[in-house]
């Protein structure tokens, strides 16, 4: 194992591990497998379903879990063994779609079918094309989330206009205070997990197998869906290009995701 404090490193995909072009940067690869490479368990920790993630996965020549969906599951990145599924109730899931049609929000819901994650839109528009480009994932129209829910319904989203994701991120936490997590992840995206899901009981859940205290973990992130993992780990980083709000809950502020910020974090506190 890595001969530093720190023996695991958990970091957000978009805005933190990616730049602004979702590109992973040389410098970045290269401090990760060089972590990996002295025994740290790095933990990519993502909003995205596994089959998004294959950037960083390719990185390694062996199992490493990947936190998906905001917390929903965990996954091993070669074997895809589940590591633990906690779906959204479909009752929950029933008002979400219904309160983000009034809005005229697009509706997104991610469902796990066979052991595969299936994407659900709203309806077929610009946005969803798009979103469809982000996730790498082909859609199906929804109707009704509880007929398409599946084995299980791993999150949902709205996307819309980002000074009105800011109003809806209020309200819906509000509305569903104790029962959902409602946050923002992108300016434009707000997302709907189980109220037993999150990052940072993911990261913990991840610790226990590998038996790995939060003493012993660097997370680093940039939105408001990292807060619970930045608050959970030992050390939390936040980029230098997340919210106020992020960054008041972490030890280190790190560069901007355009600036290599992971890579100048595990160059400081791994080497």
């Amino acid at each position: 194992m890595s001969k530093t404090k720190y023996r695991l490193i958990a970091a957000d995909m978009d805005g933190t591990l990616l730049n602004d072009e979702s590109v992973l940067t040389d410098r970045v690869k290269s401090a990760i497998v060089k972590s990996v490479d002295a025994g740290v368990i790095f933990v990519t920790a993502t909003g995205r379903p596994m089959m998004a993630s294959e950037s960083v996965n390719a990185l390694f020549d062996r199992d490493m879990p990947f936190i998906i969906f905001n917390g929903v599951a965990a996954v091993m990145g070669k074997s895809y063994k589940t590591l633990f599924f906690s779906s959204l109730d479909p009752k929950y899931a029933v008002r979400i779609y219904q309160t983000g049609l009034e809005r005229d929000a697009l509706v997104i819901m991610w469902t796990i079918e066979n052991n595969k994650e299936k994407l659900w839109v709203s309806r077929d528009c610009k946005e969803s094309q798009k979103y469809r480009s982000i996730s790498g994932s082909q859609f199906d129209i929804m109707e009704d989330p509880v007929k398409c829910a599946g084995s299980g319904i791993a999150k949902m989203m709205w996307i819309d206009e980002a000074d009105k994701i800011k109003i809806y991120r209020d309200e819906m936490g509000e509305a569903f205070k104790g029962e959902v997590n409602c946050y923002a992840s992108r300016p434009i995206f707000l997302e709907f997990v189980g109220v037993q899901s999150s990052k940072g009981a993911a990261l913990q859940k991840i610790g226990e197998i590998y038996g790995v205290g939060k003493s012993e973990m660097i997370a680093i992130g940039d939105s408001d869906n990292d807060i619970s993992m930045l608050e959970y780990a030992g050390l939390g980083a936040a980029m230098a290009n997340a919210s106020d709000e992020v960054k008041a809950v972490c030890g280190y502020i790190a560069p901007t995701n355009n600036e290599d910020g992971v890579a100048k974090v595990i160059e400081k506190f791994i080497f």
